[in-house]
């Protein structure tokens, strides 16, 4: 069978093409770090972007309508928020050195707020807050857009521009250098809250009920004890400030291979995170784990938290959690879990999680056209009675009620597209495996739940079989290991299917996750090494094809793989 030739245009997104789509194809290797570099020429060439990755599209429209609204200096860039608090991160932010290079912070004078209100319908108005700073110094600012995932959504971006003629601007103007408090900031609207964000909460009960491993435990839930935020991150993000005004002075444990703006966003927190990059069977996590735990014990200190991703991203490794409620039980400690990768049709970690978030832009939307994340806080949760009343008096509604109400839509499918996503990828994987066992093939490993040393602890969490799923698996996204960098890049670069970052989708993406996005970072990739996440590994989340289109693209990138070993072996 022929290989699907891809026609879709550089920086255009996954068809049906249309506005809000959140991906977009860059092919090639070096196009993806290209991309992580902030290429201007690429970046030029994007008609779509993945959001968080920087104002895009129809926020960029507003921000740039709004930069001459307010007589900004030609050179400022600006971001917009809901939330006021928008602008103690983004002096914080600025300021802070741990990671950014020193030329990249922002001078406190440089750092400009400001407020502005934009009706979004004939009946409501939003506040937006907006930080502005010259552009030469982004990289001392994004993060706040990047880590915190906060940032307004292109539909709301959309809502205001089309009433921008009614446009008011506050009488309200600081710089870094002033005291940015809260009190003399204008008073925020936030966004309204609508049946969509009702129904969507609901729909998380229902899947966290269904099937349950614990179900004394998940009986409990109501949709009050969900929490809707305009992205994952925002949801990690939120949910991070209570924990640090319940737990202030703890550091934040963190296991395995975490998603990138996570692990900026411990690392910069107060008191710093402790992190744990190997957590596979043959580690030593948790005898290294306990003897941390013991010292800080010794010295009076508590946790603020540990996190984990189930599995981790990208190289899908399962830690053991039942070994981890032990521990946290003994050493009063909360359990946060992000379970997006495996998905809450395949797993249920609410038996061992205090909270549970989740990106649901990825697999629960699935059409990579909205965003959205959730947190799921279970009564049963020790923990329960005190970050309850916190989360729910912190919570203003920042989620526009149309992304709401899309994702809700596009949930409805939920459960029969992750049959498909569970089927499509095992197969896929299985094939890859069958190459990492051949000494000819250019395959070095795939990393995918069952075939690591870690599934008995991915497999104590599955959900058990139903008539309306009958057949849990282990999710969409997988990865695959090279022995070399170039053998890495001749795979990818031959691999005939959309190209970019996102997960859950219903085409396949492939991305070389680690060397792109890592790369740029002094050190990070040798770190990365020590866990096994390795630059030569290409991310696949596998979408909703036929098993056969898959296994003939991949078969085909493999072959050219296979082939540029042989001719790198007879020069040698």
């Amino acid at each position: 069978m022929p290989v699907k030739v891809i026609t879709t245009e550089l920086g255009h997104s996954l068809p049906p093409e249309q506005p809000h789509n959140i991906t977009f194809h860059i092919p090639g290797w070096e196009t993806a770090k290209a991309l992580r570099r902030g290429d201007p020429t690429l970046l030029s060439r994007l008609s779509s972007i993945y959001p968080r990755f920087g104002p895009w599209c129809e926020v960029r429209q507003l921000s740039t309508a709004l930069h001459k609204a307010l007589s900004l200096p030609e050179d400022y860039n600006l971001i917009l928020f809901v939330h006021p608090d928008s602008f103690t991160t983004a002096q914080i932010y600025s300021s802070n050195a741990k990671w950014r290079k020193p030329e990249h912070l922002v001078p406190p004078a440089d750092l400009w707020f400001r407020v502005v209100e934009i009706p979004i319908s004939s009946t409501e108005k939003v506040r937006l807050y907006i930080t502005a700073f010259p552009t030469k110094h982004a990289p001392g600012v994004v993060g706040t857009w990047q880590n915190y995932g906060c940032g307004i959504s292109s539909r709301l971006a959309a809502a205001c521009l089309s009433h921008l003629d009614s446009l008011a601007i506050l009488p309200f103007k600081a710089t870094g250098l002033d005291d940015v408090s809260l009190p003399n900031i204008p008073e925020p609207t936030y966004l309204p809250l609508t049946p969509a964000h009702s129904g969507l909460k609901s729909r998380i009960v229902e899947l966290a009920q269904r099937s349950a491993l614990g179900p004394e435990k998940s009986s409990l839930l109501t949709p009050e004890n969900v929490f809707l935020y305009p992205t994952g991150m925002a949801a990690i993000w939120r949910l991070h400030q209570s924990l640090i005004t319940l737990r202030p002075e703890g550091k934040i444990i963190v296991l395995g291979s975490v998603f990138h703006n996570s692990y900026h966003l411990f690392e910069e927190s107060p008191n710093g995170m402790k992190h744990f990059g190997r957590c596979d069977a043959q580690s030593n996590l948790f005898s290294e784990l306990e003897a941390y735990l013991e010292s800080e014990h010794k010295e009076g200190r508590k946790p603020a938290y540990c996190f984990a991703e189930f599995p981790s991203n990208p190289i899908l490794v399962s830690v053991d959690l039942i070994r981890l409620r032990k521990l946290a039980d003994k050493y009063n400690f909360p359990i946060i879990l992000d379970d997006t990768i495996g998905s809450t049709a395949n797993i249920d970690v609410l038996p061992v999680a205090d909270v549970v978030v989740t990106s649901i832009t990825k697999s629960l939307s699935g059409y990579a056209n909205c965003m959205g994340g959730s947190l799921l806080l279970p009564p049963s949760s020790p923990y329960f009675p005190s970050l309850s009343p916190l989360l729910t008096t912190a919570f203003k509604n920042e989620y526009f009620p149309p992304d709401a109400s899309l994702l809700l839509s596009n949930s409805e499918s939920y459960l029969a597209r992750s049959a498909t996503l569970n089927s499509n990828a095992y197969s896929l994987a299985a094939y890859l495996n069958s190459e990492a066992r051949d000494p000819l093939s250019p395959v070095k490993a795939v990393l995918y739940p069952p075939f690591l040393n870690t599934k008995s602890n991915y497999d104590a969490l599955m959900r058990p079989a139903t008539p309306d799923f009958p057949n849990p698996g282990y999710g969409c996204l997988l990865a695959v290991d090279f022995g070399t960098l170039d053998l890495a890049k001749t795979f990818y670069d031959n691999l005939s299917v959309y190209h970019g970052p996102h997960l859950g989708a219903h085409l396949t993406l492939a991305f070389p996750f680690n060397d792109a996005i890592w790369g740029v970072e002094p050190g990070a990739a040798e770190y990365l090494k020590t866990f096994g996440a390795n630059p030569e590994q290409v991310r696949i989340s596998v979408g909703l094809e036929t098993e056969e289109e898959l296994l003939d693209t991949f078969k085909y990138a493999v072959e050219k793989a296979t082939e540029e070993k042989r001719r790198l072996e007879n020069q040698a």
